[in-house]
């Protein structure tokens, strides 16, 4: 389709990329020991710190829209930084939309 049909559709700027250049919340170290040292860089940032923290007091899952709440984050940074946690291997989704659960990655 033409640009013409979509008047300012040429001003709009592309989505942010989550390739090598984006830079997450907590930044990973040379060396890597698995889910601990993910654990760890969760733990030292403030925006991932107080998830795992309510993670941990509330047995290990608690409700996405108590999560958030919890975490005083609006949907748009609460997403990228719940993404940042399920990338790392530190937290799992499951349930349906709207009803779904974060649950803190436990080995067994």
């Amino acid at each position: 389709m033409s640009p013409e049909r979509f008047p300012g559709t040429n001003n709009v700027p592309s989505p942010p990329s989550r390739g090598p250049s984006s830079s997450p919340d907590f930044p990973r170290t040379g060396e890597e020991d698995g889910g601990g040292s993910a654990l760890r860089r969760a733990l030292q940032s403030p925006r991932t710190r107080e998830s795992v923290h309510a993670l941990v007091d509330a047995g290990g899952q608690m409700r996405i829209s108590e999560l958030q709440a919890r975490t005083g984050l609006s949907f748009l940074p609460f997403t990228a930084m719940l993404a940042e946690l399920t990338e790392e291997g530190l937290v799992t989704v499951t349930g349906p939309p709207g009803d779904e659960i974060v649950h803190l990655y436990r080995e067994t």
